[in-house]
């Protein structure tokens, strides 16, 4: 199903109000699924600032939506996993970028790893996830090869634990248990002491 809403009577919307509308609209699912995830498509819509005939002009029910925040979440970690650019620098450094900028997806992850799906919504396409992780799974194996890794760890393990601490993270920054860089702080911690071979030069903070 298209994101963009279909043609229709009157002015033409630019690109511009599209993009904002639809923005305000995935963002405003998220603020009101993390909260309740019974919330109705008409908080949504209210959250959002727009009218329900708006909101369904652009996803049609539920299960439309969680579709987009599937695709958001998708292209949000390809962007992530390009910006942290985790072939540069050492293996330790590059973790440590990666891990920062993974942390900002937050939101919209944290409300996706926690959905639960009926049929109709559909799961997660494992597949293409798992494609992506490419550069994470170069980076596992660098690390690996220069002996920055623990040699018991494997790709499967560091994947899983990469993404289970930060959904940790983003959990305890949403309870208001930890402030945000401490819980960044913690995560890029743990990986590395329970990750990183006993003796590697772990460097400058930075």
């Amino acid at each position: 199903m298209s994101e963009s809403p279909p043609p229709g009577a009157g002015a033409p919307r630019s690109p511009g109000t599209t993009e904002r509308t639809r923005r305000a609209i995935l963002d405003a699912a998220v603020t009101a699924w993390t909260a309740d995830r019974t919330a109705p498509m008409s908080e949504i819509a209210r959250l959002a600032g727009v009218g329900r005939s708006t909101l369904h002009r652009y996803y049609a029910d539920r299960p439309a939506l969680l579709r987009a925040l599937d695709e958001e979440a998708f292209v949000l970690t390809v962007r992530a996993f390009a910006e942290a650019e985790p072939e540069r620098g050492t293996p330790v450094e590059a973790l440590r970028r990666l891990v920062r900028a993974m942390f900002d997806l937050g939101p919209v992850m944290s409300l996706l790893f926690t959905e639960n799906r009926t049929d109709e919504e559909g799961d997660w396409d494992a597949d293409r996830w798992e494609r992506i992780h490419a550069p994470v799974g170069a980076l596992f194996m660098r690390g690996q090869r220069e002996g920055v890794i623990a040699p018991g760890v494997d790709a499967d393990w560091f994947v899983r634990c990469l993404w289970y601490l930060l959904s940790a993270g983003w959990e305890a920054v949403r309870e208001g248990t930890t402030a945000r860089q401490r819980a960044l702080d913690l995560v890029i911690g743990t990986l590395e002491h329970g990750l990183l071979a006993p003796g590697t030069d772990r460097g400058e903070r930075g």
